[in-house]
């Protein structure tokens, strides 16, 4: 999965993360890009393997053509890279309730409401992960090797960002280049699946014109992201069928108790009618075994909500990147909710 932070380096936060956890996060991020060096030099170097070297070449005209074509902001953004060394670069930290799709939420400076933390520390992460689970809360962590700060910082290529296929590298460099290009504060769920949609679609079209359509990339990329939609909407459903049960007169402990029905009735969907459907059930195999977690649910919903909206959008405008990113930025600075800003956009064209 895919994440956005924005380290807030002098400021102070509202709520409970407080001054430890700001300086903590200006630790990491300064850690980070007082450790950079010149995408040219490392590829000069010749201490990557040939596929690590291909894969930061793919990265820099992959990022050429997010600004060339798409349109996005890239200022310093990936043309500079950064090596963990084997290490860890960060982790993501959500919670929400046991009983009910409700998020955990903190707020930051300039960006708002967001419902994760992110930690350069490990151990900091396990003690605030713990405060969260003593509380009641599901969590769910995981391990980050890319990120955005909004164009605020350089965000240099991370070496962990190199493990990636190169669907998903593609991918992941425009997804974070447009948060560099659109972002409203506290709609998050707005801001990710905005990205996922011009990420994905981005990926696609980069593929067909840098390796040709006569390579496999692109097929590869369109069935991908059509097992992708697939197992999305299954998600979505998910969330819509917990919503439903939650809202039930039950009291707190009930509603927990009776809640792996429903997560066990949606692995049972996954496998019989879901899986059997995609061009690489292997691939997401693992959602056979989707965990009694609503954070895990909530973490895929705000990246994955009406994706189609958006993609209406883009071919209302006949694919034109440039149209397309107006009406999107229109979306995000218009007063209300975003998405209907784009749906009554769509019905008045």
């Amino acid at each position: 999965m895919l994440s956005i932070i924005l380290v807030p380096l002098l400021s102070l936060v509202i709520g409970c993360e407080g001054l430890v956890y700001v300086l903590h996060l200006a630790e990491g991020q300064l850690g980070i890009n007082t450790q950079t060096e010149a995408i040219d030099t490392v590829l000069a170097s010749g201490r990557l393997s040939d596929t690590e070297q291909d894969k930061l070449e793919l990265i820099v005209a992959a990022r050429q053509y997010a600004v060339d074509t798409i349109g996005l902001n890239g200022g310093t953004s990936y043309t500079t890279f950064f090596d963990t060394e084997g290490s860890p670069l960060a982790f993501n930290l959500s919670a929400a309730r046991r009983d009910a799709l409700k998020p955990m939420t903190w707020t930051f400076p300039i960006i708002g409401e967001v419902p994760y933390l992110t930690f350069f520390d490990e151990n900091m992460l396990d003690h605030y992960e713990q405060q969260l689970t003593d509380a009641g809360n599901d969590t769910l962590t995981y391990e980050l090797d890319a990120y955005s700060t909004l164009g605020f910082l350089e965000d240099p290529v991370r070496s962990p960002m190199l493990a990636r296929n190169e669907i998903s590298l593609v991918e992941t460099i425009i997804h974070e280049l447009l948060h560099n290009t659109i972002y409203r504060a506290n709609a998050t769920t707005f801001n990710e699946s905005l990205a996922t949609f011009v990420g994905r679609k981005g990926a696609v079209e980069f593929l067909r014109q840098h390796f040709g359509d006569e390579s496999t990339w692109p097929a590869i990329a369109v069935a991908y992201y059509a097992d992708t939609d697939a197992v999305n909407g299954f998600l979505i459903d998910l969330h819509g069928n917990l919503a439903t049960y939650y809202a039930q007169p039950l009291d707190k402990d009930e509603r927990i108790a009776g809640r792996e029905a429903v997560f066990q009735a949606a692995r049972d969907r996954f496998v019989n009618e879901i899986q059997p459907t995609l061009n690489y059930p292997i691939t997401f195999g693992s959602y056979a075994d989707l965990p009694t977690n609503n954070a895990w649910v909530l973490a895929y919903y705000r990246y994955n909500l009406d994706l189609t909206l958006f993609e209406d959008v883009y071919d209302a405008v006949d694919n034109d990147w440039t149209t397309a990113l107006g009406v999107y930025r229109d979306a995000a600075r218009a007063t209300g909710d975003p998405f209907e800003y784009l749906r009554t956009w769509l019905a008045n064209q």
